[in-house]
Formats: structure tokens, sequence, C-alpha cells
């Protein structure tokens, strides 16, 4: 069963940060979490600061506190790691240290390193209506490559522990400006037929029977568009293990990050 029973809440205290906790809070009452506040700084932060942060944002939701200095990115893995984190859930603009938090060396760090699921957010303005505690709709980017299938199993068990409807697709390689429709029908439609083929054999390894659609155009462009079509309130995808390669879908996380009009959690 999947669950989030620590969710780790890097915090810079500034206004992204307030804007994303009551997410971070409906995501902890949802499932029941503990939450870890993590402030790091360059220098100490005086503690009544996180402590009025925590019980602002978080009253009757258990809450460990945790100021630390040095390098955001290596604290965050770090404390994770050491910690049984399950799940990191990050703002997706900060200041200071945070400031690069969504496509800087941060994220990308965290997001390479670590081994739990990680939440990024979008803009404050377009939070409120994607609030876990108002969750509906579902989608899942689907890969084709060594990690498709235990992406795959996981978004079908957490769309069913969560009553979520489920929409899968799958940004077709090549058809992205290399081959077009209209500038090569033929071979547009043999990466098509192929991607249904390998995406049948995925379904069969991972158990599973749903529809997946299939859309050509860059990976982040896609994987908006579907989100903003199925009107999705959460959009799922891979990150490959620790020291793997990244695969195509990998490669565009920081693009499907920056773009989706939802929060990801990438797996």
């Amino acid at each position: 069963m999947i669950n989030f029973k620590k969710i780790l809440f890097p915090v810079d205290l500034s206004a992204q940060s307030r804007a994303v906790a009551p997410s971070v809070a409906a995501m902890a009452r949802r499932f029941r979490s503990e939450v870890v506040l993590m402030h790091v700084t360059a220098a100490p932060t005086p503690e009544p600061a996180l402590d009025h942060f925590s019980a602002e944002a978080f009253s009757g939701i258990p809450v460990v506190r945790e100021l630390l200095e040095g390098d955001p990115a290596r604290q965050i893995v770090s404390y994770a790691d050491e910690h049984q984190v399950d799940l990191i859930m990050m703002p997706t603009h900060g200041h200071g240290s945070f400031r690069a938090l969504l496509l800087g060396s941060v994220t990308n760090k965290v997001l390479h390193d670590i081994h739990c699921p990680v939440w990024t957010g979008v803009h404050a303005e377009q939070m409120t209506a994607h609030s876990p505690d108002r969750w509906k709709g579902l989608l899942c980017a689907v890969d084709t490559d060594e990690q498709g299938e235990s992406v795959l199993k996981w978004v079908w068990e957490f769309a069913q522990q969560q009553s979520l409807e489920l929409q899968l697709i799958h940004a077709v390689a090549g058809a992205d400006g290399m081959w077009t429709e209209e500038s090569d029908p033929s071979m547009y439609e043999f990466l098509f037929h192929a991607a249904r083929e390998r995406l049948a054999k995925l379904q069969t390894e991972a158990g599973t029977n749903l529809d997946i659609r299939l859309l050509g155009g860059s990976v982040g462009s896609a994987v908006r568009q579907a989100a903003v079509d199925y009107d999705a309130d959460l959009i799922v995808i891979g990150r490959g293990k620790i020291q793997g390669s990244f695969g195509r879908l990998k490669n565009s996380a920081s693009a499907i990050i920056r773009e989706a009009p939802c929060p990801v959690i990438s797996i």
C-alpha cells in the first residue's frame, strides 16, 4: 500500500513557501502524515520564525522542525535517506538558497539522487484548485524504458487507493519535430505503431490493461496539453534509478514540471 507517513517540506519562509503550505497540510491530512519542516541556510536562522510558520500552517498536524546549515540539496537528500522520508514536497519558486529550486541545480540534484517520490508545485495562484483534498483526476506520462513497468504499477495502485480517475499518455519518440504527420506520414504512423506495441508489452508485464493516449510533439508541451484536456489535478512521471541513465521522459522532467498546469509527483 502506498502511504506517505513522513513528508519532508523544505521551506525558506518566503511567500512561495507559504502558498504551498496548504497543499502540504492537505496532503498530510489525507495520508495522516508527519511533516518535517526543513530550513537550510548559510547562516543560523532564529528558531521562533520556523515555529511561527509551523503553528500558522500546520495546526493539528504532527510537525518536526529542522534548522540546518550547508548545501540545500545535500541536506535534503541526506535527511530524506537517513530518516526514511516517504515524500518530498517542494514549492515551484523560492528565494535565497531555494531561488532555483524548480529548474536549477538544487532540484536537479534532488530529483536525480533521492530515492523517494518528489512532489513539485505550480505557481501559487494556480495551487488552490489542485489541493490534495480536492483531487479527482490523475494523469500519468508513461515511458517505455526499463522503468516504465514500475511507474505503471505504482500509479495504478495509487489511483485505486485514492479513488482517482486515471488517464495514461505517452509522448512518442521521434514524433516531436524530427518526423511529423505532415512531413512524413508513413514514418509518423510507423513510430506510433511501434510505440503501441511497446506499450502493449509493458502493460502485459505490469498486469494492467488501460487505455493510453499517444501524442506527438515535445514531451513538456504534450504532457501539459493532456493535463489541460483532462483537467488533471496531479501528474505522475518516472525519473529512473539513482545511478541509472535518464530516458527521454526523464530528460524532460524539468520541462514537464515547468509547463505543468498542476503539481507533479516524480517517482
